[in-house]
């Protein structure tokens, strides 16, 4: 999210006008796509951050079929359609289980390896600083608000980086 905020010029309250907050239902249950991703406080309860859906699905920031935002997309969309995860200290890879909505998918050339173990190293990389982000938002904020969570991340040292 840093990098869209900067690579965009977009404030705290600019940048909430691009996401979405997907609130978890009364029973906690966590998707089983999100199980690795963990869910904020925010004043509505426990939620998983993501970028603004259109009403047909498609990005808030895809046009013409093309990401505008592509320089300073946000790590799970550079990474997308694959998954990554560490297996002791080998990288491991698969696909989304949304990957039917890459249209890419299947054409082209094959992701060499090497990108791919590149690509995972940043992802998880990014997935671990969001991880203790929240982590220690979860556990201090009193009075969480989506606003004061993303004034936070962007003043965060951990993704001056991002």
């Amino acid at each position: 999210m840093v990098r869209l905020s900067v690579g965009l010029n977009l404030s705290a309250k600019d940048l909430l006008g691009a996401l979405d907050f997907y609130i978890l239902g009364n029973d906690n249950q966590i998707p089983k796509g999100l199980r690795h991703i963990p869910p904020v406080n925010t004043e509505r309860g426990l939620a998983f951050l993501a970028l603004k859906k259109l009403p047909n699905g498609d990005c808030v920031f895809l046009k013409d079929n093309l990401c505008m935002v592509h320089v300073v997309r946000p790590s799970v969309c550079a990474a997308f359609p694959f998954v990554f995860r560490r297996d002791r200290h080998d990288m491991a890879w698969g696909l989304s289980a949304m990957k039917e909505i890459c249209p890419g998918l299947g054409k082209g050339p094959e992701v060499p390896p090497s990108e791919l173990v590149k690509l995972g190293t940043e992802t998880l990389t990014a997935l671990s600083l969001f991880t203790e982000f929240v982590q220690r938002w979860n556990e201090r904020t009193r009075e969480p608000r989506a606003l004061g969570l993303i004034e936070s991340m962007l003043t965060d040292e951990r993704f001056s980086g991002q």
